[in-house]
């Protein structure tokens, strides 16, 4: 946490900035640098006459003179951009996408591109991916009728009901006379099981418009879903009579005769709709269902048929769809393709909560996943319904099984015994539930088929020593492994699996006895040999610990976890060419080990190979679609690689595939916050609070739905961490961040306070400033620091945030002397390079300019840094140069001190008509008033042009 303070502008030391929204802001593109072709026209020249044209409406013209300056340096972000605007403008939608979707990977401003790109996609018909677009906090409500109803489907079909019956009550006051937003509650109302309140709705809309063919198949939807089969083909029928050609109420009406056993009928309109449309998915998928259902040869190839309709089909467009969702689903699972299964299951039942088939399903499918936890979410529903249906309690029972839930395991079982008393599968879940209880007696009867025969006796005290421990009991493992090494004196098994346990127990030596036995029975056994090795670490021995692995390499050159040991001591030593020998080793004696391909990948990262590193991540997954390590590894490779929507899709995939491993969705988690997938980082998180990193994973699921604005999950959640813990300062150090997002600056500032009576941190401190800035009280967020900075003179963190608050106050010799000090530990800094630029200025000191190139070499893409030279050039007399870089910022930061720079570099190049264009951006966006005041002024002193 920092400050959020903002520099002043040197013309404008009145205007007061905004807290919190003018931050610092780096991003990721390329620096544009003053650059003239072989003929000596000027590529600023050029852009410039370009933006001339686009406002008088020559687009074409405009468009070509964008492609030239994007020709000389297709680096150049404004020119991008405004090419982005002129196609749209000319009606070039698809070429409209193109160029902004490649400006924002410049790092374009969202701001500034969003509403554009959401125009471009609208304009295509691309709804899924509008959404993406318009769901932003950034883009403003509208006031256009079709975006508003597009918009709320599109939240509708994410599950985002609230949102979505919004914009259909915002459409609906914007045309009161149409049934579309109408239609749309009456969606919603029937996915809320509010039946008769949906039923109601649609009615409504066919008062306004009786011969909607869309209402009539709405019609017929809800009946279908209350189970009036009948009521449903009647109204399909009707809808047909107005439009015979509507495929999708002919295959709507199919499903329900196929429900119903009138194959031929079904048959009909399926084929009517393959005739009208060879390729329509639906069509194919209901053929395939007919063929199934009646054992016909032709299902075969009827699956083979829609799966690959289905596959021409873009993710965001299936989840758009309940019925593509379906469809896709029970594919994928016919394929074996279980973990896509899963993912359009998962969100089917999300918008079909009522449909138990598709339920169980997901519940068995999670399972198959190990992701048993959720399984138990899906399951446990049906089996209150239906307390009998043994195929739900098999994949219940296994499911709390998995999670170590024994009490509940041998409850779901028992009552499945009593329904199949013969069943061999029951009867073994049984016995492991009552070994779980520690219930050895208990599960004797049908323990002998739960363990491998050759086991005998032998394999149930092993297995459970093993529960006993994993379950915590580690005293009581330790008796049941004891008991059992003292018959079993020469088993290796047995003597490592006493060595584990004694060493979870702290006996060390004990543990070490144990392993060098076993090892001695069994030198081809190579467990014990990595134990030994790990205990010589942890002493300290690393040359023990390496020759002990080297020594099993050399024994078996296909030793994974060995040479994956020794390049984890190579990168503790920091050689990573080692490292990489040996990673390359792993990865070439066993093309599966999935561990080693993806430290290798993250290796390759990080010595900036990022193109092996994504052809190497890619491999992995073709090889390993389904796990979470492989695919987590193609995302980092594709982020690095500026592949960013795909690294997106991958780090959704790889959150579900990692079932409950809370390190491996806390790295997740994070990595899609700062891809800006916020949605799926708060579904990461709340997977990831109930696996064993829950408190990490609730505090950042907090801070995030603040972030999101979701203040009343947020407090909840906070109110349930002081209940835990009332002494806890975290809970009042996130009570003052929800309350400061919330704008209560007086309870953000009494939360912080509270903490740090409590206990006191850095933390703590930057926020007790941050809220003091946000009620306007510069002066006491600057004592608060000084009090704190006094006694922790080597906060750097909260120097900084008081160097910047001295900058804000005008204090000059205190915030130089500051930014100077702490410059010496961060010479590199680009935000401490930059605003030691600004007070030079603002000081006439002559190292203004020279510390400004400073900072812009170390951040070349920062709009602060291109900001702050461009302002210095222009007040330095050269507003040529400095436009440019003015420019530059403006595309990639849409921020007001930054477009006010410009408006006087254009004055001062005597372009009033465009300074005043500029100027009106500011005077119409939501701005403290004195600044708006200040703009105000020289808006109405720019003379006339």
């Amino acid at each position: 946490m920092t400050v959020s303070t903002a520099r002043p502008a040197a013309a404008l030391p009145s205007a007061s900035l905004p807290a919190r929204s003018l931050r610092h802001l780096l991003v990721v593109a390329a620096l544009i640098a003053p650059c003239v072709n072989a003929a000596g026209e000027d590529l600023t020249a050029r852009y410039e006459d370009g933006l001339a044209h686009m406002n008088a409406g020559d687009l074409g013209i405009a468009i070509v003179e964008f492609q030239k300056a994007i020709q000389q340096d297709p680096n150049h972000l404004p020119a991008r951009v405004a090419l982005g605007t002129a196609r749209l403008k000319s009606g070039d939608a698809a070429g409209a996408e193109k160029e902004l979707r490649v400006a924002l990977s410049m790092g374009a401003s969202n701001e500034q591109v969003f509403p554009l790109l959401g125009n471009a996609l609208l304009a295509q018909r691309k709804y899924a991916q509008v959404l993406e677009t318009i769901k932003s906090p950034l883009a403003p409500k509208t006031d256009n009728f079709e975006i508003a109803v597009l918009r709320g489907r599109a939240h509708f079909e994410l599950g985002e009901r609230e949102a979505a019956g919004s914009d259909f009550a915002h459409a609906t006051t914007l045309a009161p006379e149409r049934p579309e937003p109408v239609l749309g509650q009456a969606m919603i109302a029937l996915a809320e099981t509010r039946g008769e309140q949906a039923l109601a709705l649609v009615e409504r809309a066919l008062r306004l418009a009786p011969r909607s063919t869309e209402a009539w198949f709405r019609k017929g939807e809800i009946l279908r879903d209350r189970g009036d089969d009948a009521g449903a083909l009647t109204a399909y029928g009707t809808a047909l009579t107005i439009d015979e050609g509507a495929l999708r109420v002919r295959l709507a009406r199919a499903a329900v005769n196929l429900k119903l056993g009138a194959r031929d009928a079904a048959m009909q309109d399926v084929e009517f709709v393959r005739r009208r449309d060879p390729r329509d998915l639906s069509a194919a998928f209901l053929l395939w269902q007919i063929y199934q259902r009646a054992g016909d040869a032709g299902a075969k190839q009827a699956l083979a048929d829609v799966s690959g309709k289905l596959s021409q089909y873009a993710d965001e467009t299936i989840e758009g769809e309940p019925l593509l969702l379906r469809i896709a689903a029970l594919v994928h699972y016919a394929n074996h393709d279980l973990v896509r299964s899963d993912k359009y299951l998962a969100r089917f039942v999300e918008l079909r909560p009522n449909d138990t088939t598709m339920q169980r399903l997901h519940g068995e499918v999670l399972l198959a996943l190990g992701d048993a936890k959720h399984a138990i979410d899906a399951l446990n529903p049906l089996y209150r319904q239906s307390p009998d249906n043994l195929d739900v309690l098999l994949p219940l029972g296994q499911a709390y099984l998995q999670i170590g839930h024994y009490s509940e395991a041998e409850s779901v079982f028992a009552r499945a015994q009593t329904l199949a008393p013969n069943s061999r599968s029951v009867i073994s879940n049984l016995a492991l539930s009552r070994i779980g209880l520690g219930s050895v007696d208990g599960a004797l009867t049908g323990l002998a088929e739960a363990v491998e025969k050759d086991q005998g006796e032998r394999g149930a005290q092993m297995l459970l020593a093993v529960l006993q421990f994993k379950g915590g009991d580690r005293a009581r493992a330790l008796t049941t492994i004891e008991a059992l090494a003292a018959r079993e004196k020469d088993d290796h098994r047995v003597l490592n699996l006493l060595g584990v346990i004694r060493a979870g127990n702290g006996d060390l030596d004990a543990a070490r006895a144990a392993f060098a036995r076993a090892a001695e029975l069994a030198p081809d056994y190579t467990p014990p040999d990595y134990n030994l090795a790990h205990l010589e670490l942890v002493n300290g021995d690393v040359e023990a610990a390496t020759a002990r692995l080297e020594a099993l390499v050399a024994r078996n050159p296909r030793a994974e976890a060995a040479l994956m040991a020794l390049a984890d001591i190579a990168l503790e030593a920091d050689d990573r060419e080692a490292a990489a020998r040996w990673l390359e080793k792993a990865v070439t004696a066993q093309p599966d080990a999935v561990e080693a391909e993806a430290q290798l990948v993250a290796l390759r990262l990080s010595l900036g190979q990022l193109r092996e590193a994504l052809t190497s991540a890619s491999h992995m997954v073709e090889r390993h679609p389904e796990h979470a390590l492989a695919v987590e590894s193609l995302a980092e490779a594709e982020a690095a690689n500026n592949q960013n929507d795909q690294a997106q899709r991958h780090f959704r995939e790889a959150a579900r595939y990692a079932g409950f491993d809370g390190a491996q969705l806390m790295r997740i988690a994070a990595r899609q916050a700062e891809l800006e997938d916020f949605a799926e980082a708060r579904r990461t998180l709340q997977k990831a609070v109930n696996s064993s990193a829950s408190d990490e994973a609730r505090n950042a699921l907090i801070r995030l739905e603040i972030k999101l604005g979701e203040y009343d999950f947020a407090a909840n959640r906070v109110a349930a961490l002081r209940a835990d813990d009332a002494g806890n300062a975290l809970a009042d150090i996130l009570s003052g961040e929800l309350e400061l997002q919330r704008g209560d600056a007086l309870a953000a500032i009494k939360a912080y306070q509270t903490a740090q009576a409590r206990t006191p941190s850095t933390l703590g401190a930057l926020g007790l400033a941050d809220a003091w800035v946000a009620a306007n009280d510069i002066a006491a967020a600057t004592k608060s620091l000084e009090t704190w900075t006094a006694s922790h003179d080597q906060d750097e963190d909260a120097l900084h945030a008081l160097a910047l608050l001295y900058l804000r106050l005008q204090r000059l010799p205190e915030a130089q002397v500051l930014h100077e000090r702490l410059l010496t530990s961060a010479p590199e800094d680009a935000t401490l390079l930059a605003d030691l630029a600004r007070i030079y200025q603002l000081k006439g000191d002559p190292r203004a300019r020279a510390t400004a190139e400073r900072a812009l070499a170390v951040a070349p893409d920062s709009a602060m840094t291109l900001d702050t030279l461009g302002w210095i050039m222009v007040t330095g007399g050269d507003a040529k140069g400095g436009l440019e870089l003015l420019r530059n910022a403006i595309s990639r930061q849409s921020n007001p001190l930054v477009r006010y720079h410009l408006a006087q570099a254009l004055q001062e190049l005597g372009r009033s008509n465009e300074a005043r264009v500029e100027l009106r951006k500011i005077l119409k966006s939501s701005q403290p008033a004195e600044l708006i005041a200040d703009v105000q002024r020289y808006y109405d002193g720019l003379p006339a042009q």
